[in-house]
């Protein structure tokens, strides 16, 4: 399965790297993230409980940041496994500054393994959609919060500002605005 898209954060690009590289900041962001805690330099072990249809169950793994060339790149390999199956993969980050903002390119590419192969790719890619767009809008809360304010982050609160976004981004494409893009495609075989 092949995931790409864009998501644009309204922040200069040293900060919105800083916080990409934050295992605390990540962690707050990513749905379902219960342990990111550092092992190494730039490897971290990793527990998410994933609460989406077919996919949900606890995924312990290990996630490694790699060619590191702050502010602008980095590339991402995970590697995990529950009950549900396994999850193995790498991508790409680059990070670039345009007007005052950062424009967020990621590409790569994930193999899905064991009962979780078997549920469909529609199911893996529309949960993996859903996660990325949680990530990311929750990241956008953080980065754009004043310094001290406190952002409230959870399933359920991602979730609404992630819907109000989609919303958002609909009636901003109706009216000729660009919005950002996220793409999943699945590419052969069974992850």
């Amino acid at each position: 399965m092949k995931i790409s898209g864009t998501q644009t954060f309204p922040a200069p690009r040293q900060k919105v790297w800083e916080f990409f590289i934050d295992p605390q900041r990540i962690a707050k962001c990513m749905p379902g993230c219960e342990k990111l805690e550092a092992v190494g330099e730039n490897e971290y072990s990793s527990q998410i409980n994933v609460g989406l249809a077919v996919v949900k169950g606890v995924y312990i793994g290990k996630v490694k940041l790699d060619e590191m060339q702050p502010p602008s790149h980095y590339k991402m390999l995970i590697d995990g496994k529950g009950k549900q199956g396994f999850i193995k993969g790498s991508g790409t980050l680059d990070f670039t500054e345009q007007n005052g903002q950062t424009l967020l390119n990621y590409a790569g590419d994930i193999q899905v393994g064991g009962p979780l192969a078997s549920v469909g790719q529609r199911m893996i890619d529309g949960a993996a959609k859903m996660m990325i767009g949680q990530f990311f809008t929750a990241m956008e809360a953080e980065i754009t919060a004043m310094p001290g304010e406190e952002v409230r982050q959870g399933a359920a609160v991602n979730f609404w500002r992630y819907l109000i976004k989609l919303i958002r981004e609909k009636v901003a494409s109706l009216f000729g605005k660009k919005t950002t893009a996220n793409t999943i495609t699945h590419t052969g075989g069974k992850g």
